[in-house]
């Protein structure tokens, strides 16, 4: 999980704003599964949400909402997420690189049918990531879950036994 999480942070670092994105929304998924790996991800993803990070989002991105854009994003590319079974309140989710972090922007009208009328919120892609590492070192510290069937990238190589060596 640090190797993630580090990811992220050089990601930010970079300006590689979708990849910090995309590791940072996949968060949830990974320590919700091992939470309960009995609940499918669309009901243990909101829940790891909400328990890590719903009072700092309260009033503004629900779990449900969250996921809806995890799923939008990470499968169609979208911020759009009207057509995402999960979702509660809003219909778009904007990203800026820094900046401000938590506006939202109910039925208002901006000449552009696209947005008039929806429920928007604005967010800082840094911030954004750094929320979700923070709640996930939270997670990290309170949980006893062994984590070693995550997917590792074998900087060294990969052996098994003594039998095969890969480099």
């Amino acid at each position: 999980m640090q190797k993630i999480l580090q990811s992220i942070e050089n990601s930010l670092k970079n300006k590689n704003w979708y990849s910090a994105l995309v590791l940072s929304l996949i968060l949830p998924d990974i320590c919700g599964k091992f939470e309960d790996n009995n609940l499918s991800s669309s009901k243990r993803y909101p829940e790891w949400f909400e328990k890590y990070l719903g009072e700092k989002y309260g009033g503004y991105l629900s779990g449900n909402d969250c996921y809806a854009l995890r799923c939008s994003f990470l499968h169609e590319g979208s911020n759009k997420i009207t057509q995402q079974r999960a979702r509660e309140v809003l219909d778009y989710l904007v990203f800026i690189p820094n900046g401000s972090h938590c506006s939202r922007f109910g039925n208002c009208y901006f000449g552009d049918p696209k947005y008039d009328g929806k429920e928007i919120l604005q967010l800082s892609v840094s911030k954004f990531c750094q929320d979700m590492i923070e709640a996930t070192k939270q997670w990290i510290k309170e949980t006893s879950k062994d984590t070693s069937e995550m997917l590792e990238i074998h900087e060294n190589g990969f052996s098994i036994g003594n039998a095969i060596r890969i480099q």
